[in-house]
């Protein structure tokens, strides 16, 4: 399979990922603390997303944390790939809430692109995702799996940016090492993987 026929960066997965960040953003806006389950909250005839040719149906968990020692926000997300829950975190400064939504933005449609890879993957059966959690940061980020949705990702917050993927990429390593917990080396081993990926 050829790397190019395995980012599928077609209509139907723009449209799944625009549809996620915009209703994250109207809770976002709408609250300030606590635990929230999309389509639920925005629609309670619904309980799971159902798009039409994806083939899953899934729940969009949303936390939302105030934190005023942080600048900006902080955004973690996962996929519980046996219970089809997608678990998006925003840490976010409430003081300056409604000035970082641009850059917010950005941030969830990079991951939930990364995310909806891995519903992606699950159904294709590209990668096996079966297995134990890695808790290494660096046999983490280097999985085959986690490598193909970290490059969907950043393909996607590259197109609606307008910017470089090599600038995204090292970018986003720079200013989230208290995510990715990975030494200067590690982590320019990592994004070289990243920019020279082929499936």
């Amino acid at each position: 399979m050829k790397f190019k026929d395995l980012i599928l960066e077609d209509g139907r997965r723009k449209e799944i990922i625009r549809t996620l960040v915009k209703d994250i953003i109207e809770l976002y806006k709408k609250e300030n603390d606590g635990e929230f389950y999309l389509p639920d909250y925005k629609d309670e005839d619904k309980d799971f997303y159902e798009f039409p040719n994806f083939g899953e149906a899934f729940v969009l968990e949303v936390v939302l944390e105030p934190n005023e020692s942080l600048e900006s926000f902080k955004v973690n997300a996962n996929y519980y790939h046996n219970e089809d829950i997608i678990e998006v975190t925003i840490e976010y400064n409430p003081n300056n809430k409604t000035r970082m939504t641009y850059d917010l933005v950005g941030e969830l449609n990079e991951i939930i692109a990364h995310e909806i890879r891995h519903i992606n993957q699950k159904i294709k059966g590209t990668f096996d995702l079966s297995g134990p959690e890695e808790e290494d940061p660096y046999k983490y980020y280097t999985q085959p799996h986690e490598l193909d949705a970290q490059v969907f990702g950043f393909k996607r917050l590259s197109k609606i940016t307008k910017t470089p993927m090599d600038v995204v990429v090292k970018r986003w390593f720079k200013t989230h090492g208290d995510v990715h917990r990975l030494t200067n080396e590690q982590a320019q081993d990592v994004i070289s993987k990243i920019l020279n990926y082929r499936k």
